[in-house]
């Protein structure tokens, strides 16, 4: 009688089940390492955006100073304008309005913010529509 000799099946898919999890090891590393640069540049991005916008929020607070300790007498109804440029696209423009020479209650200022607003100024028209299919 002749013995069957066995075949080296279990050999081959151990290779290939290490193989596969290696590439699927290196596959979700190179994803986790896609996804953390994306994630701080986005956060660099915000950075430099905040930073931006406070400083052009005390040079704002500057300018409302220098406008209330300017106008304390004289000239009533005036009203003050000015743009701090926070990128190539977007400015912060402040107005101020010049009141009666009469403080308010318990303050010395004699001016009011009008606008405190960020202005966008780009022309660009945006598609907000969806491609839906119907």
């Amino acid at each position: 009688m002749k013995k069957k000799g066995k075949h080296g099946i279990n050999i081959g898919t151990a290779s290939i089940l290490l193989i596969f999890s290696v590439l699927c090891l290196i596959s979700f590393a190179t994803l986790t390492l896609v996804n953390a640069k994306a994630d701080y540049n986005l956060s660099k991005n915000l950075s430099d955006r905040q930073l931006a916008y406070y400083d052009a929020c005390h040079k704002g607070n500057a300018f409302a100073t220098a406008v209330n300790s300017g106008y304390r007498k004289g000239i009533s109804g005036a009203i003050m304008k000015e743009s701090i440029p926070l990128t190539d696209k977007q400015s912060l423009d402040i107005a101020i309005i010049v009141n009666s020479s009469k403080k308010s209650f318990n303050s010395d200022n004699t001016c009011s913010i009008i606008q405190w607003q960020v202005v966008n100024h780009d022309d660009t028209e945006y598609d907000y529509s969806l491609p839906v299919m119907k």
